[in-house]
């Protein structure tokens, strides 16, 4: 013990800030908890005793820590003493100055802070094994005696419970203090032979100089006679073994015609691959070999110096690997996939043999890896790509080049097309099959399917490139027809891929030139069949497309990045008119609401939270009467990030919804950790009410978490009396649909308004 009553008294005063500050603040608590319920004056007094108490402790560790050489160690022992026995005192006095005896609650709540302390004194106080028995015994015992003196078999129950409690809690010190003198001794161990091992070492160095380099020499008969430490480091073999070690013997003979050459008196070299002989080690090393000569100039034997460049070629190797294949599931990668298409491209020009791709891409995986996380996204592509190696044929290439997307490379395929098709769809249908089947990630469980895309080689004029982005617009095609689904690459796809830029093209201009135009679909109140407000959908008059829906052209804005612009021009205009409608029907009609749906692009914009607070001062409008309306897409990333930034336009005053509530896979979680104002019920439940039962549930279900979050919802898609009486007699707050009107240009909007200016007739 006096060995080590420096580092032990040291370890007592580290852990004295965290216990001390831990004191008072479990005295503050106890002073919360029963303030008002036990003598005030009392509980002050105590409280102002602890915390002088605590403060002084708090003083000596900072003395301590700052010059701890002012006192002797047994004086700082004494000191520590000391302050611990005095709080140990007051905390164990506790039981008898604030022992509410008519609230079992507040009992309670001094035997959970009691026993709290002893636990925690059992950490802090460790390396001081009297310390903390003593402290044990003062904190607890007076509880025991105090639950004894009630004298019922409760209490007494308890104090035997609090007794055995005191029991194991020293145990539990003496063996932590036992493990941390085991530390101690230990370590002063490990110093002492560490410093032993250093003086062997500096001894042995100066008997026998080593080279960084192994180094051997042998005779004319290839007897080694010589070798260095280092030879024998990387060789893992004995001096013993390797004296009068016959090269001839070595089942590695690839490395012999080097060794012969200094016999043969010239310089010889070996670099590769060799299996060592003692312990068969497969090394990559790299050997020079000279001859050895005596004072007539005559060869008598030979001397190589080896050096082990093992983790030099694995480094190379996995260089030239990780160049090839992808990080994450390490398949091949785009860089590799392209390699082998330009040698099946050439052995199609040779040998006429046709040869196809599939270009695969799973469905919905953004819904995935945005809303359960990236680490279970990578996990499910690191499955699919075990899954695709396990379907695939041997001389066939899986790669990814790219989030979800994966290539299969399907060589010698058929010398006919009809053939090769015919081959290339029974490869599809099992990867179909295969991915049909549930993925289990960590406890989830997944269904996934994919849409593919398949291409073969037309002409020998063909890229790479040309094949890979055929296979790719058919994958397009087959998503369009609805996924999960294969589709041949044709010619005409081409007019698809032109028909989008061309769409894109179009939109760059579209503010510009005045094509969009907002309609506006009424928002009627359950309760009152009033017109409460509207909501603003984008539409766009082009007279150089047919048929351009809003389906087909935001999704273009928004990953062009179009949607930014677009979509401040969508705001600006539904709030401008909004206010309109409320100066033309004042008196008439209460317009509450006008929504605007928001994107992922813009909400996460830099510039977003300025651009609505300008509007609404640029609009007058009130905020109150702003709703915009967010999609599970634009909530996925940091989710701190995201709460702060709705925060923000909460603090404006404006209203935010959830989208399509229920269709994606985290919206309860949401609901708990962001500011929302309203569910929006997808019409994809709503549609299916008279003839699904687990949507009315669903829609039941939705209705109740409402209720008890205290949100408005509306119901998007009601069509039918039926949803809507259903809907009514569930409470939803609001409805759209066609049921009362489609979407209106404004004029259209404002004679619907008119129309129905007290209430709307169902």
């Amino acid at each position: 013990m006096n060995l080590y009553g420096t580092q032990l008294i040291d370890n007592a005063y580290n852990n004295l800030k965290i216990s001390s500050s831990g004191a008072f603040i479990n005295a503050t608590v106890l002073v919360g908890i029963f303030y008002n319920h036990v003598n005030n004056k009392e509980l002050l007094v105590w409280y102002f005793l602890i915390s002088s108490v605590s403060l002084l402790r708090f003083f000596s560790y900072k003395l301590y820590k700052k010059n701890n050489h002012k006192f002797s160690i047994q004086r700082w022992k004494q000191i520590f003493y000391g302050g611990l026995i005095v709080s140990s005192i007051l905390f164990g006095l506790t039981p008898f100055l604030f022992f509410v005896q008519q609230s079992p609650l507040h009992q309670a709540a001094l035997i959970i802070i009691i026993s709290g302390l002893s636990a925690g004194g059992v950490s802090s106080l460790s390396s001081l094994i009297r310390a903390v028995q003593l402290f044990l015994v003062f904190i607890l015992t007076p509880l025991i005696i105090k639950l004894l003196m009630q004298n019922t078999l409760l209490y007494n129950s308890i104090a035997f419970l609090v007794f055995l409690y005191l029991i194991l809690m020293l145990y539990i010190a003496k063996e932590f203090y036992k493990n941390y003198l085991n530390i101690l001794i230990s370590k002063q161990m490990y110093k002492k032979t560490a410093a032993e091992l250093s003086i062997s070492e500096n001894r042995f160095k100066t008997v026998f100089k080593q080279a960084p380099l192994g180094i051997f020499m042998y005779d004319t008969n290839m007897i080694i006679h010589e070798v260095n430490q280092e030879f024998m480091n990387f060789l893992e073999a004995s001096q013993e073994f390797l004296i009068s070690l016959d090269l001839h013997t070595l089942p590695d003979q690839r490395i012999f015609p080097s060794l012969q050459a200094p016999l043969d008196n010239i310089e010889g070299f070996y670099e590769g691959q060799y299996t060592t002989k003692f312990k068969q080690k497969n090394l990559w090393i790299s050997m020079n070999t000279s001859p050895l000569k005596d004072i007539n100039n005559n060869v008598i034997g030979g001397i190589g110096i080896v050096t082990d460049i093992t983790h030099r070629i694995q480094t190379q190797l996995q260089f030239e690997h990780q160049a090839k294949h992808d990080t994450l599931t390490d398949i091949a990668n785009r860089s590799l996939l392209l390699e082998k298409i330009e040698q099946e491209i050439i052995r199609y020009k040779r040998h006429n043999i046709i040869f196809g791709v599939i270009f695969l891409d799973l469905d919905h995986f953004k819904n995935i890896n945005d809303s359960l996380g990236h680490a279970v996204g990578d996990e499910l592509l690191i499955q699919t790509a075990h899954r695709l190696k396990d379907v695939i044929r041997v001389e066939d290439t899986i790669a990814r080049i790219g989030g979800d997307e994966f290539v299969i490379l399907l060589p010698d395929l058929a010398n006919e097309m009809q053939f090769a098709a015919t081959n290339a769809e029974r490869i599809a249908e099992k990867i179909h099959n295969i991915l049909s089947k549930s993925f289990k990630i960590n406890d989830l469980t997944l269904n996934v399917s994919a849409s593919l895309g398949i291409a073969f080689i037309g002409n020998g004029s063909q890229s790479p490139d040309d094949i890979l982005k055929y296979a790719d617009i058919a994958m397009y095609e087959a998503k369009k027809a609805g996924r999960n689904t294969t589709k041949f690459y044709q010619h005409k796809m081409d007019e698809w891929i032109s028909r989008r830029m061309a769409i894109e093209n179009g939109l760059r201009d579209a503010v510009k030139n005045q094509e969009l135009e907002l309609h506006y679909q009424p928002i009627i109140d359950f309760a009152t069949s009033k017109v409460i407000g509207a909501e603003a959908l984008l539409r766009w008059n082009t007279p150089k497309f047919n048929d351009v829906y809003p389906d087909e052209f935001i999704p273009i804005a928004e990953e062009s990045g179009l949607i930014l612009e677009i979509g401040k021009w969508v705001l600006q205009t539904a709030l401008k008119q909004f206010v309109a409608w409320q100066k033309e029907f004042t008196g008439v009609i209460e317009l509450q609401k006008i929504a605007v749906n928001i994107s992922a692009h813009q909400f996460e914009n830099s510039n977003f939270l300025h651009d609505v607070d300008s509007i609404i001062k640029k609009t007058n409008i009130k905020p109150s009467c702003l709703e915009l309306e967010l999609v599970e897409s634009a909530l996925v990333e940091n989710l701190k990030t995201v709460s702060t930034r709705m925060q923000k336009l909460r603090d404006l005053g404006v209203s935010i919804s959830i989208d399509d509530f229920g269709t994606g896979y985290s919206s309860l979680s949401y609901l708990k950790k962001l500011p929302f104002t309203t569910l929006k019920i997808d019409k994809s439940f709503v549609m299916d009410i008279q003839n699904d039962v687990d949507d009315k549930e669903l829609i039941s279900a939705i209705l109740m978490i409402a209720q008890t979050f205290n949100f408005e919802v509306v119901a998007e898609g009601v069509e039918t009396q039926e949803q809507y009486l259903f809907l009514k007699e569930k409470k939803c707050t609001y409805l759209q649909g066609y049921y009362c009107s489609k979407p209106l240009p404004n004029e259209q909007f404002i004679q619907f308004l008119r129309k129905n200016s007290v209430r709307y007739s169902f």
